[in-house]
């Protein structure tokens, strides 16, 4: 029986996305719940996974195309025309003809001597995403000889990044002589060598990649639709570089990184509490003021492929040392590839942090369906004004609030932000706020 296989909504409410990679072709037989392509929407590339169980007859699409929700994208066991059945209650299923999309350039295959058993192929096909590919591509490595440690044995960057090619045999002379002893390393060279960088590009066009192809489509698109302005101040945290301090062992034995955006993280949660307003979403086509009761703090992170945000859910309800726990777990998987669309989605708010990298000020763009985001800048030593009104050093941190002015004025941006430094300026008074 002819069966279409039709875009499925993979995110929230999504409309389309565009085919990354197939990792199928016409001929070949599937199982229900393969992985048959990779799909990129707004948030991440994923794979979607076959709901029928059969041969492929029809692939309606090339890679690299943009399809919507409901468009027809596989047909399985018909005539390669691309039409269902006729029922008498639905209508022939028909697109253009398109040819199959060709074949990726195909990896060379392992020796049973070198393959590992850890590497998953679907009809040939290792399971690694784009960007995994363009860096193995980019360190002269074959997929087919890296192990796999990520979820359903796909390869993920981190594989790619600690691969160390199988040494070649030394061969023995001719004349039977023995071949000469390796030098013996350095301590140096025992060392774990840092990736090589690709040669950055000077001039000539390079096309996108299809995460950033989606996060300049969302930038652009938010940037025009929300009338944006940014509050900039700063708040001396010295009490809470103290505290971080005295903890910080602590969290390590717990096997936890502790880090100022999980108070940060804390801090703001508490305070979309106490303004629920930062906390809200706009429903234009309604004229509805949405308000959320869970905080849930999306933390923007940067990758090789990209800027992804996970979600940590319902951060109000969450300890520092949770918060920190989770933040890292979320960084890992958005950096080796294993996230899910789950730990992307419900996000009401989000932080983008610039401190690592001795950011200060700046504006950054609010996420789509949320009224506020928080750019945290570094801690800088500078010259205050104490209370006894002598000139001091302080550590002062940079705080940037961008929020939708069709929802938020600038008294209670300002008011919301001033209850922030509140809480970060004394960690024991956010123990008693929270």
């Amino acid at each position: 029986m002819t069966e279409i296989f039709k875009m499925p909504d993979i995110g929230e409410g999504m409309a389309e996305g565009d085919i990354t990679a197939w990792l199928v072709k016409v001929g070949d037989t599937v199982a229900m719940d393969d992985p048959v392509a990779e799909v990129q929407n707004d948030k991440l590339i994923q794979e979607i996974l076959s709901p029928y169980a059969g041969k492929v007859t029809k692939l309606f699409v090339p890679a690299e195309t943009t399809v919507s929700v409901g468009d027809p994208l596989i047909e399985f066991d018909g005539d390669g025309s691309g039409t269902a059945p006729v029922t008498a209650t639905a209508a022939p299923v028909s697109a253009p003809e398109v040819a199959p999309a060709p074949e990726q350039t195909p990896q060379p295959q392992p020796t049973p001597e070198s393959a590992t058993s850890t590497v998953q192929t679907v009809n040939g096909h290792v399971l690694a995403m784009p960007s995994v590919r363009h860096l193995a591509f980019e360190k002269g490595i074959d997929l087919t000889q890296v192990p796999a440690t990520g979820r359903h044995g796909h390869v993920t960057l981190a594989d790619v990044m600690n691969f160390q090619a199988v040494e070649t045999p030394v061969a023995v002379p001719a004349n039977g002589a023995a071949p000469a002893e390796p030098t013996p390393p350095t301590p140096a060279d025992n060392k774990p060598q840092p990736p090589v960088a690709a040669a950055p590009v000077h001039e000539g066009r390079q096309p996108m990649t299809p995460v950033r192809k989606a996060v300049a489509k969302a930038m652009a698109n938010q940037n025009a639709t929300i009338p944006a302005v940014t509050n900039f101040d700063s708040v001396e945290v010295s009490q809470l570089v103290a505290h971080r301090q005295q903890f910080k062992a602590q969290a390590a034995e717990q096997g936890i990184h502790l880090t100022y955006l999980a108070y940060v993280v804390k801090a703001l949660a508490a305070t979309a509490k106490k303004f629920p307003e930062i906390n809200a979403s706009l429903d234009m086509d309604t004229q509805e003021i949405v308000y959320h009761d869970d905080v849930n703090m999306g933390i923007a992170v940067n990758a090789p492929s990209g800027l992804f945000v996970p979600v940590v859910a319902q951060a109000d309800r969450k300890s520092i040392f949770q918060i920190a726990k989770e933040i890292a777990t979320l960084a890992d998987a958005v950096r080796d590839g294993s996230i899910s669309p789950k730990q992307m989605q419900g996000s009401t708010m989000t932080i983008s942090n610039l401190g690592s990298a001795r950011g200060t000020w700046f504006t950054p763009i609010i996420n789509g369906h949320e009224v506020v985001i928080l750019g945290l800048g570094s801690i800088v030593k500078e010259p205050i004004v104490n209370a006894a009104g002598e000139i001091v050093v302080g550590q002062n941190m940079k705080l940037s609030l961008t929020y939708d002015h069709r929802l938020i004025d600038g008294m209670l941006g300002q008011s919301a932000l001033n209850y922030l430094k509140q809480l970060l300026a004394d960690p024991a008074y956010m123990l008693m706020e929270v």
